[in-house]
């Protein structure tokens, strides 16, 4: 066991202690299952793989941000904001699972979403939309100033009367998703001891989730190993994660925070960019479903299992660890993409 780089080390009920500190409402589905993918490893005739079934949170088809709502609508909710405005890619997760989050807590949601006018209704953009979202749907042009778009939208809804939280002015939605994820954490230790797993190493997107924890296994003294898979070249991952490591640290209190030495990123499975498959990303969902039968989306798991899968190819995965793939949810996108992936033919 390793211990904080401070050189102090938190019991679990320290490190619980500071996350309930915050105000709580309980919409994700927890714990979510751990669980084994025998017929990969088999395939692959690579190491243990296990799932950590964030899919399985229950909020509008699920996903590791259900974690982040827990905190994140009590917190809007009881600064006496009574509407969220979301700027998002057509695509996003964030946007569908804010508009759920928004109407479990009784919030007017209105949502920009970039790169969004003329599309098909379908995957997100169908969900956003049953749940009554206000949608602004940007067409490739507006989005290039989509914050300007949104800082006036703001300032209209003031002059009627409410009271707009925009998300991207506040610091608090940029580290929240962190906080789920160190209680996450905790869950993945009390599952990783009832099963007796050892050398752990986990997978996942290069982003808040596996940041949080990277954060519970730093402060716990754990030894758990940590590889990132980038799925996007926008934002970078410095303004997206990694200049936020002190805001958390100050929030929760803690004794020791990530740096990029906590997390090696591998950056040459993006391809062309958040949203476009690579072949690889299409041949990882298939080979995922017809062994495991657990289905990954294309833009942020299909890409990790995509990564993980070539790591072990290469031989590049230790064969005596034990490898955790965070599956971080993101379903509805699988529909969005049905041309391409129902168009794969192995060999």
């Amino acid at each position: 066991m390793t211990t904080t780089s401070s050189g102090q080390k938190l019991s679990r009920s320290q490190l619980r202690s500071r996350i309930e500190k915050l105000p709580r409402m309980r919409i994700a589905h927890l714990p979510t299952p751990l669980e084994e993918m025998p017929r990969l490893s088999a395939e692959l005739d690579g190491p243990r793989i296990f799932v950590k079934r964030e899919d399985m949170t229950g909020l509008a088809y699920g996903g590791n941000k259900a974690r982040h709502y827990d905190f994140e609508m009590p917190h809007i909710r009881d600064e006496d904001y009574d509407t969220v405005i979301n700027i998002m890619d057509y695509h996003s997760n964030n946007a569908r699972m804010t508009a759920a989050a928004a109407n479990k807590t009784g919030l007017r949601y209105v949502l920009i979403l970039k790169n969004a006018a003329h599309r098909n209704v379908q995957g997100n953009l169908l969900i956003d939309k049953l749940l009554g979202a206000e949608l602004h749907l940007l067409d490739q042009f507006q989005s290039e100033t989509a914050d300007d778009y949104a800082s006036k939208l703001k300032e209209k809804l003031e002059s009627e009367g409410a009271k707009p939280y925009l998300v991207q002015e506040h610091l608090f939605p940029r580290i929240v998703g962190m906080v789920g994820f160190v209680e996450a954490g905790l869950e993945l230790l009390d599952q990783i001891e009832e099963l007796g797993l050892q050398n752990v190493h986990i997978y996942g997107v290069a982003g808040r989730s596996l940041c949080g924890l990277i954060l519970a296994a730093r402060n716990l003294g754990l030894d758990w190993k940590f590889t990132g898979v980038q799925v996007t070249y926008d934002p970078p991952l410095d303004e997206y994660i990694f200049d936020h490591n002190d805001d958390i640290k100050e929030l929760l209190d803690l004794p020791a925070t990530f740096s990029h030495a906590d997390m090696p990123v591998l950056t040459q499975y993006v391809g062309e960019g958040y949203g476009i498959m690579t072949p690889e990303v299409v041949e990882a969902i298939h080979v995922a479903a017809r062994t495991d039968a657990i289905i990954c989306d294309p833009n942020y798991t299909g890409t990790v299992m995509a990564a993980l899968i070539d790591q072990i190819r290469q031989g590049n995965q230790g064969a005596d660890e034990t490898v955790i793939f965070l599956h971080t949810g993101g379903l509805p996108a699988v529909f969005t993409f049905a041309d391409q992936l129902a168009g794969y033919s192995e060999g």
